[in-house]
């Protein structure tokens, strides 16, 4: 062993010295000192003091290197080595993490074969399956396991299975009895066909096996029972059977805390297959989740770097709703990327992304209340509640979805920005018949009617009677200027027209006047009415109507008065209202044609 190592090694060897995982059997106290599982605090400060002499002059131990492919230890380790063993409680950890060959009927094989560097002889004793093994022999199984599949990653130590014999040792030997053809060992096919992928899943594999091992074995009672065993072999009056429990902990976090320490070396190398391999081994391990949540907490703040990269306040010069829609598709990327890296949610990635998204959220709910009623922010909702992980984010997604349809229900029909005035409103009204009575030459109708408001706002109210006014006031204006016409003109005129002629043509110039009151009305709604709004006329959508059809009425009369609503509830809905807005309109032309028919008549009797 050499007082140092050599800082002219090559890179792979320096990876060595950085792998957590490698570094817990390069450093153990029973490698460096060369002692036995059972050896005593006294035998481990002796062997101390003659590795340090021999180091010092440039000699190793005599004893051969149980990981000879590993690098050896310098100084400091071997008086750290001889510390551990004088803590109780620290060298029974590594003492469980190391070969007891002494217990196990088969260490014999398995340090002559760790000692050579033998594949051959390390796979010989992984396929070693006995029933009711003692427990010295399940704790070398799951430790050979991580030793070699720590190895495997790092592409150190020797070849378990060589390429040329894995297809041999994949064939399984058949055997007849009895009419059944059966295998005795049908694991090895499993074990072999993992052998020919290559040390690139081979590690994954034996990793893998050696964790979920040790997260059995932590979780049994007959663990527990060898580790009180253990405690009272040591003799320690620092350690008694109740520290039990404690050093099951320390394992479970040793064990966690290495796996953790490869998968931050592969992620600060960019292998993100290497990271999602470790982290599905993580969690298909018996070991429980809170303590891989603590062990994986540290990585968390590489991830919330990458996270933050995404820049979340950058502008696309759209508007806020663009802004946080591009943020969200940077999410959606960096999850699909994330995903299989923390299947079994023990890195906190889905938590990370969900903060993100809860921001993201925020700053829409942030938005003035118009824009929250357009199309565009609703699919930008959407797209929150398809990136989120949390069940809380989509059930609060799904509620706000709610809460703003309840708020397009309260909002003006006709802008949709503000909310309705109810003394503001238009309103619809209906009626229908219901049935009739004969009484002798008297026949009564029965009749069912109905209103309901139109959702508007007040400046949409003060909008719509500033255009029913240009009607109006059109109408007016130019159905008087014709009645003038008629009552003052040159003598000489319609001297040769008759009177019938003379009443059909003020009823045209009258009914003309009142067409062009519309046309003002239309020509004024274009011009007033800003864009992406409903007109004053376009009520056929509103969930009043709505309603009323599905009451049964069919014909609606339609009031846009500034208080048609406060009308309604004040005089109620007469059943004599008529029958829409065409019989509306064919009474009134009906009472002014018959106004100018009087004028017209006196026109022509002056004639």
């Amino acid at each position: 062993m050499t007082a140092a190592i050599d800082m002219s090694n090559t890179e792979a060897d320096r990876a060595l010295l950085r792998s957590p995982g490698l570094g817990q059997f390069r450093k153990s106290p029973f490698r460096l000192l060369r002692l036995p599982t059972n050896a005593t605090a006294k035998q481990a400060v002796w062997q101390c003091d003659k590795a340090l002499a021999r180091a010092r002059v440039g000699m190793s131990l005599p004893d051969p290197d149980p990981v000879p492919w590993l690098p050896p230890g310098d100084e400091i380790e071997i008086q750290e080595a001889a510390q551990t063993m004088e803590s109780p409680l620290a060298r029974l950890v590594e003492q469980l993490l190391w070969f007891d060959v002494i217990d196990d009927a088969d260490g014999g094989a398995l340090h002559s074969a760790l000692t050579s560097s033998d594949g051959t002889a390390i796979r010989s004793y992984l396929n070693l399956v006995r029933e009711g093994a003692p427990m010295a022999h399940q704790l070398n199984q799951a430790n050979l396991r991580l030793l070699v599949g720590f190895s495997s990653l790092r592409e150190s130590g020797p070849t378990i299975v060589a390429a040329q014999s894995a297809a041999q040792a994949a064939a399984l030997a058949w055997q007849d009895r009895g009419g059944l053809s059966l295998v005795e060992d049908p694991h090895k096919v499993i074990r072999a066909t993992g052998a020919l992928l290559g040390n690139q899943s081979v590690w994954a594999w034996l990793l893998g096996e050696g964790v979920a091992k040790w997260g059995e074995l932590l979780g049994s009672e007959q663990f527990a029972v060898h580790v009180r065993m253990k405690i009272e072999a040591l003799g320690d009056e620092l350690l008694g059977a109740d520290d039990t429990e404690a050093v099951i902990a320390a394992l479970r976090t040793r064990l966690a805390d290495l796996v953790v320490g490869e998968t931050k070396i592969e992620m600060a190398q960019g292998r993100v297959g290497n990271v999602a391999h470790l982290s599905s081994i993580a969690g298909k391990s018996k070991v429980d989740a809170e303590t891989w949540l603590v062990a994986f907490r540290p990585l968390k703040t590489q991830f919330q770097s990458e996270l933050a990269e995404l820049a979340p306040d950058a502008e696309t010069g759209n508007g806020l709703v663009e802004d946080v829609a591009a943020y969200l598709e940077r999410l959606s990327t960096l999850a699909a990327r994330w995903r299989p890296l923390d299947e079994a949610q023990l890195l906190g990635l889905s938590a990370l992304i969900d903060e993100a998204v809860g921001e993201a959220f925020g700053k829409l709910r942030g938005i003035p209340r118009e824009q929250q009623l357009e199309a565009r922010f609703k699919e930008v909702i959407d797209k929150v509640g398809a990136v989120a992980h949390s069940s809380s984010i989509k059930e609060r997604v799904k509620a706000y979805h709610e809460r703003l349809a309840d708020v397009q229900k309260a909002m003006c029909h006709f802008c949709g920005k503000r909310e309705l005035e109810a003394s503001s409103c238009a309103s619809v009204s209906s009626q229908m018949e219901t049935g009739r009575e004969y009484y002798g030459n008297t026949t009564r109708i029965h009749y069912q009617v109905g209103a309901r408001p139109v959702a508007r706002c007040l400046r949409c109210s003060t909008l719509h009677h500033y255009i029913r006014n240009v009607g109006t006031i059109a109408f007016i204006t130019l159905a008087t200027a014709i009645v003038l016409f008629g009552l003052i003109h040159p003598p000489g005129w319609f001297k040769s027209i008759s009177t019938g002629v003379g009443i059909v043509l003020v009823v045209l110039g009258v009914a003309a006047a009142y067409g062009a009151g519309f046309i003002a009305r239309e020509i004024a709604s274009s011009r007033v009415t800003p864009k992406g709004e409903r007109k004053f006329g376009d009520y056929h959508g509103s969930t009043a109507v709505e309603g009323l059809r599905a009451d049964g009425f069919v014909s609606m009369k339609y009031d846009y008065r500034p208080n048609a609503w406060e009308l309604i509830n004040k005089n109620g809905v007469k059943a004599s209202h008529g029958g829409g807005d065409g019989a509306e309109v064919l009474k009134t032309l009906f009472y002014v044609g018959l106004f100018v028919a009087a004028i017209a008549l006196k026109v022509c009797a002056r004639n």
